[in-house]
């Protein structure tokens, strides 16, 4: 099939989704701008068009995974439901982000540390990545103090957390055993026995006696 000159429009969410792809079964460094442009129908030349280059066309996926799911979880944070049921609300939406978006969220996963030498883009990736991390930090603060939840390392609780949440867009198959909303049940359901107040026996400022 003849590519697409340049002039012709492809939708850019278009672009993004293959470049995820390409990233995902090649990583970062093994693709090339022919490989993306070949998965659209588009010759090299027409990709530069739209991106110039491999790493702007990188930031864009990032940007694009992690805008869209902070977006989400800020909905729920800054919903009115107790810390239980917000954390639980949280893990729905980063699970079927994560399942709706795979290679997009695979690409957030391994390809984000190929830009971690490039100063101003490592800056804003890093910072859109806190700020989603935030946002679960806070809800887990917010039921310590409450007395809902257990005291515990917020930021390692988290960190673990996150890392159960993306990696279900490797794992997950569509079909299998769960559905996509009955797996993020079970990951909040584990998580939230986990943060139950007595649940661990002792809290941290007597283990840390120990």
């Amino acid at each position: 099939m003849p590519r697409k000159p340049a002039g012709q429009t492809v939708h850019p969410d278009a672009i993004l989704k293959a470049a995820a792809s390409v990233f995902y079964r090649k990583g970062y460094h093994g693709a090339t701008m022919a490989d993306i442009a070949a998965e659209v129908n588009l010759t090299a030349g027409s990709l530069y068009h739209h991106f110039p280059s491999k790493e702007e066309l990188l930031c864009a996926v990032l940007d694009r995974g992690l805008t869209q799911i902070t977006r989400d979880v800020r909905a729920v944070v800054e919903g009115d439901a107790l810390p239980g049921e917000k954390l639980r609300g949280i893990v729905r939406v980063h699970v079927l982000s994560e399942i709706e978006h795979s290679n997009i969220a695979a690409a957030v996963i391994f390809e984000g540390r190929a830009l971690l030498d490039v100063p101003g883009v490592r800056d804003q990736y890093v910072r859109q990545r806190d700020t989603l991390e935030a946002l679960y930090r806070h809800v887990v603060e917010d039921g310590i103090a409450a007395g809902d939840f257990r005291p515990v390392d917020v930021g390692i609780f988290v960190k673990t957390l996150f890392g159960a949440l993306n990696w279900v867009s490797l794992w997950y198959r569509e079909g299998g055993r769960l559905t996509g909303a009955q797996i993020a049940d079970e990951i909040a359901a584990t998580f939230l026995a986990a943060l139950r107040p007595g649940a661990a026996g002792d809290d941290l400022s007597h283990r840390e006696t120990l």
